[in-house]
């Protein structure tokens, strides 16, 4: 035990150091961005605990600055903002800047139909209950203080993002919050519904590592879990299921409902059939979870089987830039707005 607290004290310091070197001395937002989203990850519930200043707070942002969710500031903030509204809700160890991958944003591409694009930034290592029920809060403060009538919401979620965005639907239904009621559509990519392996989860994160220059720091302690990644393992959105250690399998939460709910998987292998293509899954989650298929005693997550959607030859990673990607989620978002 003391070798492993060792451990992770050296890990640590060397991350914080690190991320230092990008916050304070002058890093571009990219890097430093993505160095304490990924910080966070692995130790954000510890720093929140600890009250650290690197701990990650939520916050909604256009990617350039955390909005204040009063009316006058928003009309400040956001002189173009629309009736229509397209929130993307970023996976484990990511950040908001990260929807923007290879010149490609999936919130940006909807701004020429009418839509303004905005960005949650969380601490990712907290319960993704706990981080779903905030949002729902945020999200309430936000459509009642919007500069002009709301006329629809859409949440796109990445990874734990879909997860996240699903837990504040139901915490939403248990406040009784008046934005659910603005919310037309919900698209979830390559999201563990029934959950992720750890030694995934770790494998893609060696290989985020591996792509990011600024992360090389990170590559000793991939192996270091925070309640976020744990929940994300197992697919858990609501705080009865961690609470009192509980470890169990829980039903799941079903979807919102009247909202038109879409769901997107991935392949790294090109044949979408194959049995074992599929187990592998985007590298990270399985097809079979990111859809919420049945597994053992829990049944269907209850996507409509027209909303679902396989692609082949994508990574994890690669559902933020893919152009079939984009394009599947542009049309099943615009084939359900009201208008």
């Amino acid at each position: 035990m003391n070798d492993v607290n060792e451990r992770l004290k050296q890990n640590t310091e060397l991350a914080q150091s690190t991320i230092k070197q990008f916050v304070e001395n002058g890093g571009s937002s990219y890097p430093a961005a993505a160095v304490m989203a990924t910080l966070n990850g692995l130790f954000g519930d510890t720093l929140l605990e600890k009250k650290h200043r690197f701990a990650q707070r939520m916050s909604i942002r256009d990617q350039k600055q955390d909005l204040v969710l009063e009316k006058s500031q928003l009309v400040r903030q956001l002189p173009d903002a629309q009736s229509r509204i397209i929130l993307c809700v970023h996976g484990w160890c990511m950040s908001d800047v990260q929807w923007t991958r290879k010149g490609v944003d999936h919130g940006r591409q909807f701004e020429k139909f009418g839509y303004t694009p905005l960005y949650l930034r969380y601490n990712t290592g907290r319960h993704i209950s706990e981080n779903g029920e905030d949002f729902s809060h945020f999200l309430e403060q936000l459509i009642s203080e919007w500069p002009c009538e709301v006329k629809e919401l859409v949440l796109l979620g990445h990874s734990m993002g879909g997860l996240v965005s699903r837990s504040a639907c139901y915490y939403a239904s248990q406040h009784q919050h008046a934005w659910l009621k603005s919310l037309t559509t919900l698209v979830t990519l390559g999201s563990p519904h029934n959950g992720a392996p750890l030694a995934k989860l770790a494998c893609w994160l060696d290989a985020q590592i591996e792509d990011t220059p600024s992360l090389k720091a990170f590559s000793s302690i991939a192996d270091v879990r925070s309640n976020g990644s744990r929940d994300l393992s197992r697919g858990v959105i609501f705080h009865e299921a961690w609470r009192d250690g509980q470890q169990g399998v829980f039903p799941h939460i079903h979807l919102p409902l009247h909202v038109n709910c879409f769901a997107a998987a991935s392949c790294l292998g090109h044949d979408i059939e194959d049995e074992k293509n599929r187990l592998l899954g985007d590298g990270l989650v399985p097809v079979s979870s990111a859809l919420g298929e049945a597994r053992g005693y829990i049944t269907r997550l209850g996507f409509p089987l027209d909303n679902l959607w396989v692609a082949g030859g994508i990574s994890h990673l690669g559902l933020l830039n893919h152009p079939q990607v984009l394009h599947q989620v542009q049309s099943w978002v615009l084939v359900n707005s009201p208008d």
